[in-house]
């Protein structure tokens, strides 16, 4: 069963200034906690992250304009091209979702989901 780390989460979200960038945020967390059970949600190096059997799946942080989003470089690279088709900028190790774009969840699912069979034998925290 998966779980969040409530009072880290919290302090995290507290520091989103804007009311309509948190509610985003916490949608976000919240349909990929309702999809994918099974992940934890940490905060680490003062970022969120969602892991699977101690491994890092996809992680996030906020900037004024956008929220970073990272599925790991070996993530970038096997789906550059469905995020260039998506409309986001990016680079070697994230994606830029603008607080005014739609969030494409196909894609976030598409990851996540890449990144959980992908990284089903990992015993690492990253891949190696």
């Amino acid at each position: 069963m998966g779980g969040i780390h409530i009072e880290a989460t919290i302090e995290f979200m507290e520091k989103i200034d804007d009311p309509q960038h948190r509610a985003r945020v916490e949608e976000i967390f919240g349909w990929i906690t309702e999809e994918f059970p099974n992940l934890q949600l940490e905060i680490k190096w003062n970022q969120p992250m969602f892991t699977d059997h101690g491994t890092y799946i996809i992680g996030f942080s906020t900037a004024k304009q956008h929220l970073s989003v990272s599925p790991e470089e070996f993530g970038m690279d096997h789906f550059a091209e469905d995020i260039a088709q998506a409309g986001y900028s990016a680079t070697k190790g994230l994606f830029r979702i603008k607080w005014n774009e739609p969030v494409n969840y196909e894609l976030l699912e598409k990851m996540i989901a890449f990144n959980i069979i992908d990284k089903a034998e990992c015993t690492t925290f990253w891949r190696k």
